[in-house]
Protein backbone atom coordinates (compact mmCIF):
# COMPACT_ATOMS: atom_id res chain seq x y z
CA UNK A 1 0.00 0.00 0.00
CA UNK A 2 1.32 3.42 -0.82
CA UNK A 3 2.05 6.07 1.67
CA UNK A 4 -0.04 8.68 1.09
CA UNK A 5 -0.54 12.52 2.80
CA UNK A 6 -2.90 11.79 5.82
CA UNK A 7 -1.22 8.33 6.79
CA UNK A 8 2.10 9.83 7.57
CA UNK A 9 0.50 12.50 9.05
CA UNK A 10 -1.61 10.09 11.19
CA UNK A 11 1.95 8.32 12.05
CA UNK A 12 3.65 11.93 12.91
CA UNK A 13 0.35 12.79 15.40
CA UNK A 14 0.34 9.33 16.82
CA UNK A 15 4.18 9.34 17.55
CA UNK A 16 3.71 13.18 18.73
CA UNK A 17 0.69 12.12 21.38
CA UNK A 18 2.37 8.78 22.10
CA UNK A 19 5.65 10.81 22.98
CA UNK A 20 4.20 13.41 24.88
CA UNK A 21 2.23 11.21 26.98
CA UNK A 22 5.85 9.40 27.96
CA UNK A 23 7.69 12.08 28.34
CA UNK A 24 5.19 13.58 30.89
CA UNK A 25 5.70 9.94 32.46
CA UNK A 26 8.34 9.72 35.80
CA UNK A 27 11.62 8.13 34.81
CA UNK A 28 10.53 4.97 37.08
CA UNK A 29 7.71 4.59 34.58
CA UNK A 30 9.87 4.48 31.35
CA UNK A 31 9.61 0.59 30.31
CA UNK A 32 13.19 0.72 28.93
CA UNK A 33 14.51 0.61 32.43
CA UNK A 34 11.87 -2.29 33.34
CA UNK A 35 14.52 -5.30 32.69
CA UNK A 36 12.42 -8.32 34.65
CA UNK A 37 14.48 -10.96 33.17
CA UNK A 38 17.56 -9.24 35.15
CA UNK A 39 16.09 -9.63 38.17
CA UNK A 40 16.27 -13.14 37.74
CA UNK A 41 20.19 -12.99 37.27
CA UNK A 42 20.90 -10.40 40.19
CA UNK A 43 18.55 -12.86 42.41
CA UNK A 44 20.60 -16.13 41.51
CA UNK A 45 17.24 -17.64 40.38
CA UNK A 46 18.30 -19.18 36.75
CA UNK A 47 18.05 -22.63 38.47
CA UNK A 48 14.36 -21.96 39.72
CA UNK A 49 13.27 -20.22 36.74
CA UNK A 50 11.94 -21.11 33.34
CA UNK A 51 11.62 -18.22 31.06
CA UNK A 52 10.07 -18.38 27.65
CA UNK A 53 10.98 -15.71 26.20
CA UNK A 54 8.79 -16.23 22.75
CA UNK A 55 5.66 -15.77 20.93
CA UNK A 56 3.41 -18.49 21.71
CA UNK A 57 0.82 -19.57 19.55
CA UNK A 58 -3.00 -19.43 20.45
CA UNK A 59 -3.19 -23.54 19.95
CA UNK A 60 -0.07 -23.75 23.26
CA UNK A 61 -1.06 -21.43 25.41
CA UNK A 62 -3.01 -23.66 27.07
CA UNK A 63 0.16 -25.89 28.56
CA UNK A 64 0.95 -23.03 30.35
CA UNK A 65 -1.83 -22.90 32.28
CA UNK A 66 -1.98 -26.58 32.90
CA UNK A 67 1.07 -26.57 34.85
CA UNK A 68 0.39 -23.35 36.95
CA UNK A 69 -0.66 -23.47 40.34
CA UNK A 70 -1.50 -19.16 40.14
CA UNK A 71 -1.19 -16.57 37.96
CA UNK A 72 0.51 -13.81 39.26
CA UNK A 73 -1.03 -10.13 37.87
CA UNK A 74 1.67 -7.28 39.59
CA UNK A 75 0.20 -4.61 37.47
CA UNK A 76 0.10 -0.44 38.72
CA UNK A 77 -3.28 -0.21 36.40
CA UNK A 78 -5.75 -2.38 34.97
CA UNK A 79 -8.44 -2.99 32.85
CA UNK A 80 -10.23 -6.22 32.50
CA UNK A 81 -7.26 -8.57 31.58
CA UNK A 82 -6.85 -11.15 29.10
CA UNK A 83 -5.05 -13.08 31.58
CA UNK A 84 -7.49 -12.64 33.72
CA UNK A 85 -9.90 -14.65 31.90
CA UNK A 86 -7.71 -17.36 30.84
CA UNK A 87 -6.54 -17.86 34.59
CA UNK A 88 -10.11 -18.53 35.17
CA UNK A 89 -11.16 -20.72 32.70
CA UNK A 90 -8.27 -23.23 34.13
CA UNK A 91 -9.84 -22.54 37.55
CA UNK A 92 -6.61 -20.31 38.55
CA UNK A 93 -6.41 -18.30 41.48
CA UNK A 94 -5.21 -14.66 40.95
CA UNK A 95 -2.54 -13.02 42.90
CA UNK A 96 -2.99 -9.26 41.89
CA UNK A 97 -2.54 -5.85 42.88
CA UNK A 98 -5.37 -3.90 44.42
CA UNK A 99 -5.97 -1.76 40.93
CA UNK A 100 -8.53 -1.22 38.64
CA UNK A 101 -11.39 -4.06 38.83
CA UNK A 102 -9.24 -6.91 40.53
CA UNK A 103 -10.84 -5.61 44.09
CA UNK A 104 -14.29 -6.25 42.50
CA UNK A 105 -13.33 -9.74 40.91
CA UNK A 106 -11.21 -10.88 43.85
CA UNK A 107 -12.00 -11.97 47.07
CA UNK A 108 -9.34 -12.05 48.74
CA UNK A 109 -8.32 -15.73 50.54
CA UNK A 110 -11.32 -17.30 48.57
CA UNK A 111 -10.50 -16.77 45.13
CA UNK A 112 -7.38 -15.26 44.85
CA UNK A 113 -4.92 -12.67 46.71
CA UNK A 114 -5.04 -9.45 46.50
CA UNK A 115 -1.34 -6.88 47.89
CA UNK A 116 -1.08 -3.63 47.82
CA UNK A 117 -0.18 -1.90 44.32
CA UNK A 118 3.51 -0.97 44.01
CA UNK A 119 4.52 -2.44 46.72
CA UNK A 120 6.80 -5.46 45.54
CA UNK A 121 7.44 -6.51 49.10
CA UNK A 122 3.57 -6.90 49.98
CA UNK A 123 3.37 -8.92 46.53
CA UNK A 124 6.12 -11.17 47.67
CA UNK A 125 3.80 -11.93 50.82
CA UNK A 126 0.91 -12.56 49.23
CA UNK A 127 2.57 -15.09 46.60
CA UNK A 128 4.21 -16.69 50.08
CA UNK A 129 1.01 -16.73 51.53
CA UNK A 130 -0.42 -18.46 48.46
CA UNK A 131 2.33 -21.24 48.84
CA UNK A 132 0.99 -22.01 52.77
CA UNK A 133 -2.91 -21.32 52.43
CA UNK A 134 -3.40 -22.47 48.57
CA UNK A 135 -6.65 -21.17 46.97
CA UNK A 136 -9.45 -23.85 46.76
CA UNK A 137 -9.44 -23.78 42.37
CA UNK A 138 -13.53 -24.83 43.32
CA UNK A 139 -13.58 -21.47 44.89
CA UNK A 140 -12.25 -19.72 41.27
CA UNK A 141 -14.70 -21.85 39.72
CA UNK A 142 -17.68 -20.70 41.91
CA UNK A 143 -16.57 -17.06 41.82
CA UNK A 144 -16.41 -17.52 37.27
CA UNK A 145 -20.39 -18.51 37.81
CA UNK A 146 -20.95 -14.87 39.09
CA UNK A 147 -19.15 -13.55 36.26
CA UNK A 148 -21.42 -15.15 33.65
CA UNK A 149 -22.36 -13.09 30.85
CA UNK A 150 -25.53 -13.92 31.65
CA UNK A 151 -24.70 -11.82 35.08
CA UNK A 152 -23.53 -9.10 33.15
CA UNK A 153 -26.20 -8.44 30.67
CA UNK A 154 -28.52 -8.22 33.73
CA UNK A 155 -26.51 -6.15 35.21
CA UNK A 156 -26.46 -3.76 32.36
CA UNK A 157 -30.44 -3.64 32.20
CA UNK A 158 -30.78 -3.64 36.12
CA UNK A 159 -28.73 -0.33 35.76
Amino acid sequence: MADTGSEKFSTRLKNVLFGTAKSSSSKSDDERNYQPLELIKQYHLEDRCVVFNTFIPNEDVHKYFQVSDAAVLYYLTATPSGIESLSYNFSLPLLATRVGHFPETIRDGFNGYLANDRDVADMARVMLKFLDQPVDRNNVTQSTKEMSWTNYAKAILHS
